[in-house]
């Protein structure tokens, strides 16, 4: 790929190891296009991290001033979210340790603890993500209930079959009336029940106390690398739709550079045989974006340089992005299929809410402003 597209200018700058260097000339050309780069580093959530990336030594001494005003200005706000997650956080564990359950951060809640890896308090959360036992969801939920949170009211929530829920490895998510906070409650780390339970197997966890009467646990940075890979390659079907997301991709990386005793062989035996393979493919990413050093204990996956160019090619070219995107869809339209009949006779109103959800996405298309579109997320969806 040319080193001066948008996403490679961007992988550069995220960098955590070196690159080569025609990428960092391309990053310091006099010429940058800064407002692609900067639409590029919003798309893919990560604009707080390029503000302090640039930072470093070395690394666009030529930044205007105004893009350094509007990395900072995006930084600060983003450390001022963090801060009011952190202090909802303090909050739940608070409720939640009385009744003997100490919440499991999941995804971006661990980077909120102080120390967790180089530039983790630059993280764009979406949302905090806790494990609890599912015997006591019922009772976290009504502890969470008793703190003001709610259901989702401003979503339309999709009609579903009764045992619909149950499948969810989560909750429907929780928001706070007035905090910029909305809580998932997982049931199950993982959503593949098969991947959860190879992954629970392995899984250690230590205390860490927020603040005092505030404990939570946190997970091995093993499980955290394997849960990283897995939730960006299966769960959100990245490897399927050969898509690139760099924060999550740069927070594997910089979690495996912060822990490397951990990339050994026996990392790749706590997944199911047929999972092996997607994270030495996902770490050949890291590798190649990022520059990540490749752990010489692990092999290489032959499947790598493929999954590489055809990374490359749907980034550079929208047709294949197309073609993939239809082929994910005809992969998951048997199971639905086979439920449609069920869904027309048990969940009437299914039907026009998908009819509805039809019309906001075409009114979007033709540019109609989304103020006078219904929403067409469902209640619990993560960002």
């Amino acid at each position: 790929m040319n080193p001066s597209h948008p996403v490679r200018l961007l992988a550069t700058a995220l960098a955590v190891g070196p690159v080569a260097a025609e990428r960092e000339a391309a990053l310091n050309a006099p010429d940058l296009d800064w407002p692609r780069l900067l639409r590029t580093a919003g798309a893919h959530l990560v604009t707080p991290s390029l503000a302090e990336a640039l930072r470093r030594p070395g690394r666009c001494a030529a930044l205007p001033a105004e893009v350094r005003d509007y990395l900072d200005g995006m930084r600060d706000l983003n450390r001022l979210r963090n801060r009011d997650l952190l202090a909802a956080l303090v909050e739940i564990a608070r409720a939640l340790n009385p009744l003997g359950i100490e919440p499991l951060l999941l995804k971006g809640a661990n980077t909120l603890l102080a120390g967790d890896y180089p530039g983790a308090a630059d993280r764009v959360l979406g949302d905090l993500d806790l494990w609890i036992p599912p015997a006591r969801e019922a009772a976290v939920v009504a502890a969470l209930r008793g703190l003001g949170y709610r259901p989702n009211t401003l979503a339309a929530p999709c009609p579903s079959l009764p045992w619909d829920a149950a499948r969810q490895h989560h909750a429907p998510a929780l928001v706070h009336p007035w905090r910029p906070v909305k809580v998932e409650l997982h049931r199950r780390l993982l959503a593949h029940r098969r991947d959860d339970a190879w992954l629970q197997a392995g899984l250690t966890t230590t205390t860490h106390a927020l603040a005092p009467g505030a404990r939570v646990r946190v997970p091995d940075a093993g499980t955290r690398l394997l849960h990283n890979c897995l939730h960006a390659q299966i769960t959100d079907r990245q490897r399927r739709l050969r898509r690139l997301n760099l924060r999550q991709l740069r927070e594997f990386a910089a979690l495996a550079q912060q822990h490397p005793e951990v990339l050994r062989p026996a990392l790749l035996a706590r997944l199911h045989p047929r999972r092996r393979r997607v994270l030495l493919e996902y770490l050949a990413q890291a590798e190649d974006w990022l520059g990540l050093a490749y752990p010489p204990g692990l092999p290489r996956a032959p499947s790598a340089g493929r999954e590489l160019w055809l990374q490359e090619w749907v980034l550079t070219r929208p047709g294949w992005r197309r073609a993939l995107t239809a082929l994910d869809v005809a992969v998951r339209l048997p199971p639905r299929l086979v439920r449609l009949p069920l869904r027309l006779v048990l969940t009437p109103g299914w039907l026009p809410w998908r009819l509805r959800v039809w019309r906001a996405g075409r009114a979007g298309a033709m540019g109609e402003p989304p103020a006078a579109r219904p929403t067409n997320r469902r209640a619990g969806a993560s960002p």
